[in-house]
């Protein structure tokens, strides 16, 4: 369906403080830029006093064409980043979105053409500054006696109409053409076979459209009033602010892309790309270099899976950082039609340059199907039990002693009651939780104990053996919790259980076996967490209550409750003391180490359950 431009607010000019950089002198950051590559890729050589990036080999490579492409610093890793074995012989840079001058161009073209009979491929992104730039260095080279031709690539199908001296604005569709010039020159394929080829592809065969969530940070005295709203995207933003086609609401991943598509393929638009459902298609995803790898990961799933969709077969995608615009968020969608499989060869030749992404096709380890790779599963069933080991299961969760109905019940209001005392406390837990660590701590006690709520309300917690119960509630935190919280509990839970897998079923359960319990637990949390007392974590108040537990029992061994009363006490004490300790050494150890202001998080919730369970025992026994 077409899409209709949504109506454009006026521009309104927010000037935000300048984004933090890592460079030593924006004057000479281009070159340091350059420098770096070099120095990371031994195989690449400077030329001197010139912002032009070369293969070390390049005066080795007789019966073949080289490759020379460029233009504007700040769209890294284009161009630099694809010089190398299979693709470009050099590139050349200019200053931060401003195109390399002709006297730079004219260096590289007479350090690469001259007494090379095979000819120079200049490929140029269609820009005004770049075309002219590059044309000038040509034809002067030419001049020159050297050998050299220039494609201009502009495969932008955003804006519906364009000028008949400007163009298609070319934007990330000209890495694949870098790709497939690299190796139809490793072929030995003649200048002129090369340059028809590519030029075909790219004025038919290809179609680019982006869509940007906020502009580029722009080199001081380029500052563009591009006005975004944080409630609206542009499609067709480019890659130095221009304006796009038009402004359209943010939206979900699908959404946004549905509309891309859309657009791409609108008759409407004298731009748009013919896409016939019987033809494959390359799809390149480019991280316009603002965006994550996360956000980036999810809009490649969504493009894929609605051309997929859509009946078009994709043998082959990219995904990753190509052509940026310093921190632009956005993407750009790339569709190339795979008009024979020669643009597979090409595609799939291998090469050595650096911003090349390593794909991993299933054919590489020979995984494939009949009809292709399209119809490989995206997802495989998991390992899975069988029924004797099923059984087995069955058998382990009847292990140990078994203790009566009345005390099973008891069991779950104990644990009904507290995870509601947890659930209630998630805000405080938090707010302890937000200099000693991600402010998180109460939210992830609050899912593991909806987790075990959710067990005692459907009836699937096995409360008559405590072997199974712990064992049960181990595997309920891990799938409930998350974060090192779940893995803490989860071990603590089931080392918990072991001692009373030793036990006889008729072993009555006395209070000395939950404190055996409590301590194999706790012996397991300070093992793998590499705690220990005086750590400020939730070591602390357990030790404190297995103490007191232990002492009080030793000398009383029947007064149960008391004992609990007297651990609960303990883990308040040590919970508190939590406010004067050094961390122990974590992310954000140092910061805690000048201004410990409250307890630690961990060891407060620790206080929290003792005291829950010890506030329902007075009320249920």
């Amino acid at each position: 369906m077409a899409v209709s431009p949504t109506a454009v607010d006026p521009v309104i000019n927010v000037v935000n403080s300048k984004p933090k950089k890592l460079v030593n002198d924006m004057q000479q950051a281009v070159d340091d830029a350059l420098a770096g590559i070099a120095m990371a890729n031994k195989g690449l050589v400077l030329l001197e006093n010139k912002r032009v990036i070369m293969r070390r080999d390049h005066s080795e490579l007789k019966g073949k064409v080289k490759l020379l492409a460029g233009g504007a610093s700040g769209h890294e890793p284009a161009d630099s980043g694809f010089v190398g074995p299979g693709m470009l012989t050099a590139a050349v840079l200019g200053d931060i979105f401003i195109s390399p001058s002709a006297s730079t161009v004219l260096s590289a073209l007479r350090e690469l053409g001259s007494g090379h009979q095979d000819g120079v491929l200049l490929i140029v992104r269609n820009y005004t500054g770049d075309r002219l730039n590059f044309g000038v260095a040509m034809e002067r080279a030419r001049n020159e006696g050297i050998y050299v031709k220039m494609l201009v690539v502009g495969e932008d199908c955003a804006l519906p109409e364009t000028g008949k001296v400007e163009g298609r604005r070319g934007l990330a569709g000209t890495i694949l053409i870098h790709k497939m010039a690299g190796a139809m020159a490793e072929e030995g394929q003649t200048l002129e076979e090369i340059f028809t080829r590519c030029s075909d592809i790219s004025m038919s065969d290809m179609a680019t459209i982006s869509i940007g969530l906020s502009p580029p940070s722009y080199p001081e005295g380029l500052q563009k009033n591009v006005g975004l709203k944080d409630d609206e995207l542009e499609l067709g933003l480019g890659i130095h602010g221009e304006p796009g086609v038009h402004r359209v609401p943010l939206g979900t991943a699908a959404e946004v892309v549905h509309i891309m598509l859309e657009h791409m393929i609108n008759p409407a638009s004298k731009t748009h790309i013919e896409l016939p459902s019987d033809i494959p298609l390359v799809v390149l995803i480019n991280n316009m270099g603002g965006s994550s790898k996360f956000e980036e990961n999810i809009f490649a799933m969504e493009t894929l899976k609605q051309l997929l969709r859509q009946g078009y077969s994709v043998p082959r995608a990219y995904s990753g950082t190509f052509l940026t615009s310093l921190e632009m968020a956005g993407f750009s969608i790339t569709l190339l039609k795979v008009v024979s499989q020669e643009i597979l060869k090409y595609l799939d030749a291998p090469t050595g340059a650096p911003g090349w992404p390593r794909t991993l096709c299933a054919s590489l380890i020979n995984e494939q199907s009949d009809s292709g790779e399209d119809d490989l599963p995206l997802y495989i069933s998991g390992w899975s039990p069988h029924a004797e080991e099923e059984q087995e299961r069955k058998v382990l969760l009847q292990t140990g002693p078994q203790i009566t109905d009345k005390s099973a019940h008891i069991i779950l209001q104990i644990l009904n009651f507290t995870c509601d005392a947890l659930i209630s406390c998630e805000k405080q837990l938090n707010l302890y939780d937000q200099d000693s660590g991600d402010g998180d701590c109460g939210t992830v006690i609050r899912r593991g104990a909806e987790g075990i709520k959710a067990a005692i309300k459907t009836g699937r917690l096995p409360a008559l053996r405590p072997y199974a119960l712990l064992e049960s509630l181990s595997n309920i935190i891990e799938q409930s919790m998350g974060g090192t919280a779940s893995a803490l509990y989860s071990i603590f839970f089931a080392a918990a259980a072991k001692p009373f897998q030793k036990l006889d079923e008729s072993t009555e359960v006395n209070a000395h076996h939950w404190l055996q319990a409590l301590e194999a637990g706790t012996r397991a949390v300070m093992r793998y967490g590499r705690a220990a007392k005086g750590d400020r974590t939730m070591v602390d108040p357990l030790v404190a209550a297995i103490t007191a537990m232990s002492d009080h029992l030793s000398m009383k061994p029947e007064e149960d409750k008391q004992a609990l009363a007297k651990a609960t006490s303990a883990a308040r004490s040590a919970a508190e003391a939590t406010k004067h300790m050094q961390p122990m050494l974590n992310k954000r150890s140092l910061a805690l180490l000048e201004k410990p202001i409250e307890p630690d998080p961990g060891a407060h919730a620790v206080f929290l359950w003792f005291h829950a369970i010890n506030e329902s025992v007075k009320l249920l026994l």
